[in-house]
């Protein structure tokens, strides 16, 4: 029977890219700007760290050997690029001290920003635990409810979840984010963790990756009514638009370089890619590292399309929104 954590990657292997909310999205173009490919700094932070490029490897796996080759991957592809990298959920290996390998493998071949990563059900102590485990620089609290739910193997006690997430943001001295899995961060989640002093969030919305269909495959069972709930991650921009106190990422549904530039003038800080990645795996390392200098190519050459120089003049671009 093959174990959890590889059939969500097979499964989210075979989901295929799908419409969503950024194609609502109109940026207005600007033929011009003045500007040439060289003069297009796309710079930007990551929770206060200085990184090149506004895009990060989102959270995938571990836990497995096939885990492991995908960490192992994408830690080097990362590495590579020096760009920041969103551990699997470490769970298993907080329960299993032999699941750790496939964790710590990250940090083996990544040594450049890199975030533990577990789920609201641990506190503090294993907090530093899972950062300790892959030598972090930084910690991601992810919220699942839903796929929890439909799970069979899944949490049923949420009791502690925003307690937890205080102590945790209180007492730790790194950087903490807290974001979704792809069915996006509701208003009402946000407002609860700003009342808590959290300055960070990954608002992952839907629009890719499903965990509610990949749970209902494994399950065998149709919770597809269960995506009333999704919220597009372009929607949750748009409504954190004037937001002030947070420091906003975003992932969900980032399916090619526009859908990035969509995000950070939708005012997200950077954007994490985890499918895209994923596919990623399945070349040769070196198509790999061409793949991914191709769509940071792409980054700057839409950057020059809309006339920004730098990651902060996008907040100047116009755009529509087509209902």
């Amino acid at each position: 029977m093959m174990n959890r954590k590889d059939e969500h990657i097979a499964i989210a292997m075979n989901q295929k890219t799908k419409s969503n909310a950024f194609d609502r999205i109109c940026l207005e173009s600007n033929d011009l700007s003045g500007l040439k490919l060289s003069d297009i700094d796309l710079r930007t932070s990551f929770l206060g760290y200085k990184i090149p490029y506004p895009i990060y490897v989102n959270a995938m796996t571990g836990g497995t050997d096939k885990a492991y080759e995908i960490n192992k991957y994408l830690a080097k592809l990362a590495q590579y690029f020096d760009i920041p990298m969103i551990s699997g959920s470490q769970s298993i290996a907080l329960k299993d001290e032999s699941k750790k390998e496939s964790f710590e493998v990250i940090r083996k071949y990544h040594h450049g920003i890199l975030l533990a990563n577990i789920n609201p059900n641990y506190g503090l102590k294993d907090a530093k635990r899972a950062i300790n485990m892959i030598q972090a620089n930084g910690l991601s609290i992810h919220l699942n409810t839903i796929q929890e739910l439909i799970m069979p193997e899944g949490d049923r006690d949420f009791s502690m979840w925003k307690e937890n997430i205080d102590e945790i943001n209180q007492n730790l001295d790194l950087p903490l984010l807290v974001k979704h899995v792809g069915i996006g961060m509701s208003q009402k989640t946000i407002e609860i963790l700003k009342s808590i002093g959290i300055k960070y969030i990954d608002v992952s919305g839907s629009g890719g990756t499903s965990f509610i269909d990949i749970e209902s495959t494994r399950a065998n069972k149709n919770y597809n009514y269960l995506k009333d709930f999704e919220i597009d991650t372009a929607t949750i921009l748009l409504d954190l638009i004037n937001e002030k106190e947070l420091e906003i990422y975003a992932s969900g549904g980032i399916r090619n370089p526009l859908d990035v530039i969509k995000a950070l003038v939708l005012g997200a800080k950077a954007v994490g890619l985890s499918k895209w990645f994923l596919d990623l795996t399945k070349l040769p390392f070196e198509e790999s590292i061409k793949a991914v200098e191709d769509f940071i190519l792409v980054l700057k050459k839409i950057m020059i399309i809309i006339g920004a120089k730098n990651i902060s003049e996008l907040k100047n671009v116009r755009f529509e929104v087509n209902l």
